[in-house]
């Protein structure tokens, strides 16, 4: 009996010493000046498709859940759908919705990776979410905000961030999928995304990249540029000297290298400069595109 009282006192103490950490660490954290933002977690389906079209073999209809960010006031608001890197949701995302609704945007950071059992795809290999793929996930979210009371329905804007910057990309191609859709995004965004040659787009676009960038080449961008100049929308392209993937990412501070592709690595880093630099590019394309 006395072990057994032992032990329930150790197991309490521990969980004791645990909520202490916990509550010590929540009020560092706001003493620092951290904001905690709470955002409601919504439910939507993949946009549905023939499947005669180009992502044949995805799931139509999929169902996928989303973190869901207003703005204060009544609206119509313009919103904006936000699609996460290959690594999956991270904090900056939320930072970024942060940021957004306190410029009066409505915004959906939409999860492809959990709902489909995925944690990350940045090694390739995984067709469960690719990015033509995830153009439905886009497209699905579109509806979505399309039907909420407080969305401007004709103010809605996509952005994404290298996998899903490409994904992005993919939903406003002529050729794509996104063209059989009725509602249409206003303009794309693209953090640091590939950018593959010889495409039209059939709404405004920008892409935003590092010059030193070893995962996605801002070389490609620069061509992908070149190759839009007689289009109807041309790439805008904005390129930061000394940044590399993921410079808007804070968690990846003085910089590391992950893998990528099979026997390859990729070096991530932190660029402070840069990151404010986007982040006031951004609000200056969606001020006046949406």
């Amino acid at each position: 009996m006395r072990t057994i009282l032992r032990k329930s006192f150790s197991i309490w103490v521990k969980n004791l010493f645990f909520l202490a950490v916990f509550v010590a660490a929540f009020v560092g954290l706001q003493q620092q000046g951290f904001a905690f933002e709470h955002y409601d977690v919504v439910h939507f389906p993949a946009a549905e498709v023939n499947k005669t079209s180009e992502t044949k073999g995805d799931r139509n209809g999929y169902p996928l859940w989303g973190h869901l960010g207003r703005p204060a006031g009544k609206g119509p608001h313009p919103a904006v759908v936000l699609m996460h890197g290959c690594g999956g949701i991270q904090q900056m995302h939320f930072d970024w919705a942060k940021t957004l609704n306190a410029d009066g945007y409505v915004t959906l950071v939409v999860d492809s990776f959990r709902p489909r059992s995925l944690i990350q795809q940045c090694g390739g290999g995984s067709t469960a979410a690719s990015p033509a793929g995830r153009v439905l996930d886009a497209y699905g979210a579109l509806e979505f905000l399309r039907g909420q009371n407080d969305v401007d329905p004709d103010r809605i804007g996509l952005m994404g961030w290298s996998h899903g910057g490409i994904s992005a990309l993919s939903a406003v191609t002529d050729n794509g999928v996104g063209a059989t859709f009725p509602a249409e995004f206003q303009t794309v965004i693209a953090l640091y995304p590939h950018c593959v040659a010889s495409r039209r787009f059939t709404k405004p676009v920008a892409v935003i990249i590092g010059a030193s960038d070893d995962w996605t080449s801002a070389a490609s961008c620069e061509n992908l540029q070149k190759q839009t100049q007689s289009h109807s929308h041309v790439l805008d392209l904005t390129v930061y000297p000394d940044a590399f993937h993921g410079f808007d990412n804070p968690m990846f501070g003085s910089g590391f290298f992950v893998p990528g592709a099979p026997g390859q690595k990729h070096w991530l880093q932190y660029n402070r400069a840069a990151h404010q630099k986007a982040v006031q590019r951004t609000k200056q394309l969606l001020g006046e595109r949406l």
